[in-house]
């Protein structure tokens, strides 16, 4: 990425990140080195599944940042977090990020600091994210279509709707096609577990 240009980040992100700088509501340095040391250190590590405590929770009990208020809390922890994950994944420059930053009207403070604290820690988040493999393909696009099926050779007469379903894929610039059929039971069945994925997302960046 060119150094001149300014990554982007999600509207959700960007709007919790401007929390960080609200003029009704301001956050003190302090609270703001206590909520970048946090992220920094959970992300710095690896995730361990059965771990039994919310780091949401641990913030919300931390007398320093009780002013700020549960909701409050999980905004600045979330977006801090997906800032960094971001940053660290696409390999931001610092300059980059700084660019970024401004934007959102961040105070000469807080991006020096947030700067010097990511530059310390943006290999280990590296390090970190590596353990999970490269990126996979990212969906681009669905192609679908409904036929009815009479019978199958093997199965004889059927008589069901069957969904025809192609995932348009993007590996790193390559394009690559992904077929499959189901059923309506099957592709309810899908649409379900992919539900229940979103929530476990939401409830894993949430720790």
């Amino acid at each position: 990425m060119d150094d001149n240009s300014i990554f982007e980040l999600s509207s959700v992100v960007q709007k919790d990140l401007l929390l960080f700088n609200d003029v009704k509501a301001p956050i003190s340095l302090d609270e703001f080195d206590i909520l970048l040391q946090i992220v920094c250190d959970v992300l710095t590590k690896i995730p361990s599944t059965d771990q039994s405590y919310n780091i949401i929770k641990q913030l919300e009990g931390n007398k320093s940042l009780e002013k700020l208020g549960p909701l409050k809390i999980q905004q600045l922890y979330t977006s801090l977090s997906s800032l960094l994950i971001k940053a660290a994944s696409e390999n931001i420059s610092t300059s980059q990020l700084e660019a970024k930053l401004k934007t959102l009207n961040w105070s000469f403070e807080q991006i020096t600091r947030l700067l010097k604290m990511f530059s310390a820690n943006q290999s280990k988040i590296q390090a970190v994210l590596k353990l999970y493999g490269s990126s996979p393909p990212k969906l681009v696009d669905v192609n679908w279509r409904l036929d009815y099926q009479v019978e199958t050779n093997t199965r004889g007469p059927v008589q069901q709707l069957i969904y025809f379903i192609d995932l348009i894929l993007d590996d790193k610039g390559r394009r690559e096609l992904l077929s499959f059929t189901a059923s309506h039971a099957e592709l309810e069945d899908l649409v379900n577990t992919l539900k229940d994925a979103c929530q476990s997302v939401k409830r894993v960046a949430l720790l």
